[in-house]
Parts: structure tokens; C-alpha cells; sequence
């Protein structure tokens, strides 16, 4: 981790002290052999110009102590209440056996470190810590839908509800849905994966097989994926697993669902995508009673548009460099799979014709034209990763304004 990274935590664990006890359980020292703070000391913000300028010795979650600690009796209790609360969760009951599942949750081995780790989270990052049950809840699910091994069932579990630690290193401003990411940025996002393995693997019991599903649960089949772009058959299964819930742990209605997983059909394993779309029942979700079909018509008209314009591009500058090789593949696999949701880039009217009152089928429509504008902003990203000098650049220039005219 960098020091940048190890300050936004530092910051988070010293302002903890502020609203609750945090002792140092050992003596810190520099890397340098400076002693920073004795054993017994009371962490608050006032410590964290002294710290945030050395390397600590030991790690700073093995020095630590917090009142009310997170426990894996609490996590258990969250899981619950999230399960009671929250749809589609609570569909669950219809396919698995709750008992087992809540029994699984309770054999999750926290140490200390980690137990403090979850507590940061809670106090000061707390949607990071509801993301992760959820997405131990849809882990779960599938794992006993595909009946593992219960030694795996704890795995998964274990690698869910830590597979987001590393965004605790990642300053919350970059992580804000409302922020532009500047490809520096980005880099923080991708490396939060690794960021969660390197200190999964200072602990033998969590290293290898939870903290390489947590490594790689940002992985796709298709090689697009982060922090390797490994292909599918270096996936782990654990992995995959993680990486279902963890595309679709937001998603609240059918016809979001639907269309995602549709789109990414060839980033998913489509037997576990199967397993999570029965969670989900028609007709849920939001009312698309303000959803203009005059509107959805000439959006859908414009991203046909724009595929004939990649169409033109191609032809004029060829399609043997590197960059559109690339480009070109991610992008038929976008059109075919937008045919197979039902959308004719020749006759994108088509895909509204009789629902222009229908509030459901336009929100459908709607999603599907959101899901379009996601993936081609990811494709940005892999372009940006791969190529992220000026190589490229008409390429890049095309897809911003598919995505502008998509999203205007």
C-alpha cells in the first residue's frame, strides 16, 4: 500500500478514537526503529501527524484494541436484520434452508485484527461493511444453491465479508457514484482487491483459498475484469461466486436484473446467474410511470447511431491495430448481446412500438439503455488501463461521445 493509501485509513482509525477507546495493545515503532507510541496508549486524532509520516511496525490492526468490537456474533445479527429488511434478500427462505445458512455466518473466524478492520468500517465507513453482508447473504445463497462443501460455504462467507476491505486505504471522496474518476483515481479502485489480499495473506488462515477469491472477485470469464484480467478458467469458483453477488448485490427489481445480466453474459457464469434471477419476482421494483417513450426513442435511436459510427471508424482506419482490435470485440460483444435483449440497431423504434404507455416495459427499456452507457464507460476504463496514453485516441474519442449522447 502506498503511504496515500495508509493515510486515509491512518485517518480513519485516529478520528475513531475521538468517539471511541482505542489503545495500542503493543509498543509502534517506525520502520526505522522509532518508537511512535508505548503499549496502553490512547489513540485519537492528535496522534495522526506523528504516525502518518513512517511506516508502522507491526501493521497498525495488530496494534490495536476498540471498545465494542465488531464480532462475528454481530455479524450474524446484521445478516439477519438485512435478510428481514431487505428485497430480494428475504426470497431467499424459498430456495435454501436459513438454519444452515445463519449457521455458516456463525463460523466465521475473526481475529483481532480483522475484527478491528470491520469495526473502522462500521464506525466510519458503515455502507462499506451493509455492502459486504449483502454480499455474503447472495454468496450463500448461491453456494448452497450449488451445495459446496461447508468448508468452502465458510470460505465464501469469510472472503465476503472482507472482500471490500481495501476500500477502506481508498480516499471516500473517489468512491462517491457522483465523482469523475481521473485515471490515477481509477488506479486506486483497481488495486483495492490487492490491497484486501496483501493483508489476507499476513494471516494463514485466511490465505490461500479466501484471499484469492477476494483478489479476484472483480474478475470476468471474458478477461475484462480487474486487477489481472485473468479469463474464465483461471476464475476460481469461489471467486465467481463473489463476483455474481457482488454485480448483482445492488440491483433492487427484475427488469434491472434482467438486463444486466443479459449485457454481461459473457463476463458471468450464466448457471449462477440462472440461480440469483429466481430471487427475483415480476412486476418489483420502481414505477416507470414518468419514463417518456419519446425520450427513450431517440436515446435508443442515437445508440444505434453510435454503432454505425464505430462501423465507419473501423473502415477508415482499419481494424489490425491493437487498441481496435480490442475495442471492436467488446464492443459486437455489447451488440449481440443488446439483439438478444431485444434491441435491432437497424430498427431501434421497434423496441418501444406498443408499450408507449406500458410504465413496466419502458422502465425496462430504460435499464436497458442505462446497462449500455455502463458498459461502454467500462470499456473506457480497460482502454485507459491497457492503452492509457494517447494511443488510441479516436477510439476513446468515439466512445465518450456514444456514451454523452446516451446519457444527455
Amino acid at each position: 500500500m502506498s503511504a496515500e493509501e495508509d493515510s486515509h485509513y491512518l485517518k480513519s482509525v485516529t478520528s475513531l478514537g475521538d468517539t471511541r477507546e482505542v489503545v495500542t495493545n503493543q509498543d509502534i515503532y517506525s520502520r526505522t526503529g522509532i518508537k511512535l507510541a508505548s503499549r496502553g496508549s490512547r489513540i485519537n486524532s492528535s496522534f495522526y501527524d506523528r504516525l502518518v509520516r513512517h511506516k508502522l511496525m507491526p501493521n497498525l490492526d495488530e496494534c490495536m484494541t476498540v471498545e465494542g468490537a465488531v464480532s462475528t456474533r454481530e455479524l450474524l445479527s446484521r445478516a439477519k436484520a438485512l435478510f428481514e429488511n431487505d428485497s430480494p434478500l428475504s426470497g431467499m427462505a424459498e430456495f435454501v434452508e436459513m438454519e444452515r445458512l445463519w449457521a455458516i455466518v456463525s463460523k466465521i473466524n475473526l481475529n483481532n485484527a480483522l475484527s478491528f478492520k470491520l469495526t473502522v468500517a462500521r464506525e466510519k465507513r458503515p455502507e462499506i461493511l451493509e455492502h459486504s453482508l449483502r454480499i455474503m447473504l447472495l454468496s450463500l445463497y448461491i453456494g448452497l444453491r450449488r451445495d459446496l462443501p461447508e468448508s468452502e460455504m465458510v470460505a465464501l462467507a469469510t472472503a465476503a465479508a472482507f472482500h471490500d476491505l481495501g476500500e477502506l486505504h481508498i480516499d471516500p471522496e473517489i468512491l462517491d457514484k457522483q465523482h469523475a474518476l481521473t485515471p490515477d483515481e481509477r488506479r486506486h479502485i483497481y488495486a483495492h482487491p490487492m490491497t484486501a489480499h496483501v493483508i489476507l495473506k499476513g494471516f494463514p488462515i485466511y490465505h490461500p483459498l479466501i484471499s484469492t477469491a477476494v483478489l479476484e472477485h472483480h474478475e470476468y470469464l471474458d478477461g475484462s475484469g480487474y486487477p489481472a484480467g485473468l479469463p474464465g478458467e483461471k476464475i476460481g469458483h469461489l471467486s465467481q461466486i463473489l463476483g455474481i453477488a457482488e454485480v448483482t448485490g445492488g440491483i433492487r427489481n427484475r427488469e434491472r436484473l434482467e438486463i444486466v445480466l443479459k449485457l454481461n453474459k459473457h463476463k458471468l457464469n450464466t448457471h449462477l446467474i440462472g440461480l440469483v434471477s429466481e430471487l427475483f419476482r415480476p412486476g418489483a421494483g420502481a414505477s416507470g410511470a414518468d419514463r417518456n417513450s419519446g425520450d427513450i426513442g431517440k436515446t435508443l435511436a442515437l445508440l444505434a447511431e453510435s454503432f454505425d459510427e464505430w462501423d465507419k471508424l473501423c473502415h477508415a482506419r482499419g481494424a489490425d491495430t491493437p487498441i481496435v482490435k480490442f475495442a471492436n470485440q467488446r464492443i459486437q460483444n455489447l451488440r449481440h448481446a443488446l439483439f438478444d435483449a431485444g434491441f435491432n440497431p437497424y430498427e431501434p423504434g421497434w423496441l418501444i412500438s406498443g408499450i408507449e404507455d406500458d410504465p413496466e416495459g419502458l422502465l425496462d427499456v430504460e435499464a436497458l439503455i442505462s446497462e449500455s452507457a455502463w458498459q461502454l464507460k467500462s470499456l473506457v476504463r480497460e482502454l485507459d488501463r491497457f492503452w492509457p496514453d494517447k494511443d488510441g485516441e479516436a477510439v476513446k474519442t468515439w466512445i465518450g461521445n456514444c456514451i454523452q449522447k446516451m446519457v444527455n
